[in-house]
């Protein structure tokens, strides 16, 4: 009994962190984040004494990033499961642009990794907060993501939202056309709107506007 416990406390004493790997990232680079983290730090701990839940928050100091998992694979190996944050929106504010996720989290980062989603100006945000916290904002984002999620081919339609005065001014990808859309608007009216950009492909007069604040959209 003697001898299996000691062969028990080397086996612990031995099996130390050597190896981390970050997997499920798609556009950020694994040593970046590492370093960004200081994982470092945690090399050669025991496999047995993990701090997951400082590790976890060292990571997801980056708000492009979540910690799905935190596994240990023998002998040395730290394994880090996480899911990246997808772009739902760029947004230009006073004090800049940045990258708002399918979650509300506003990325501050001076590099944008994902220039084809669609342009926002006139929401109000304070960048010094994590997330989006104001009312409306997190509205229009709401109907976003719904179309992102729900119906991506015309989520893909929205080039640019210009979410200033008391509508929205939204500019199709591929058209030249300008559409006002109620400041509320609902992922119905997208839906309706696709469908009339779609009768508007084959017309030889050019539109240049249409008012689809009402039931009906006025079409010149």
């Amino acid at each position: 009994m003697a001898v299996i416990i000691l062969g028990v406390i080397v086996v612990i004493n031995k099996a130390r962190i050597l190896r981390v790997e970050i997997r499920g990232l798609e556009v950020l680079n694994a040593i970046d984040i590492m370093e960004e983290a200081g994982l470092s730090k945690y090399n050669n701990i025991s496999m047995f004494n993990i701090p997951k839940k400082e590790i976890k928050s060292d990571i997801e100091n980056n708000p492009r990033l979540q910690v799905e998992s935190i596994k240990t694979s023998f002998p040395d190996l730290l394994i880090i499961n996480v899911i990246e944050r997808g772009t739902l929106f760029l947004l230009e504010s006073s004090s800049g642009i940045y990258e708002i996720t399918d979650d509300g989290y506003i990325i501050k980062d001076n590099i944008i990794h994902n220039y084809d989603v669609p342009y926002i100006t006139g929401l109000t945000i304070n960048p010094t907060n994590k997330m989006i916290e104001n009312d409306y904002s997190k509205y229009l984002s709401s109907v976003i993501y719904d179309l992102k999620t729900n119906h991506n081919e015309i989520y893909n339609l929205i080039s640019e939202i210009n979410a200033y005065g008391d509508d929205l001014i939204l500019y199709p990808r591929g058209y030249q056309v300008q559409v006002i859309l109620e400041k509320y608007v609902k992922t119905e009216k997208f839906v309706d709107l696709a469908a009339i950009l779609k009768t508007l492909q084959n017309q030889e007069n050019q539109t240049h506007r249409i008012d689809f604040r009402f039931k009906e959209a006025i079409v010149n």
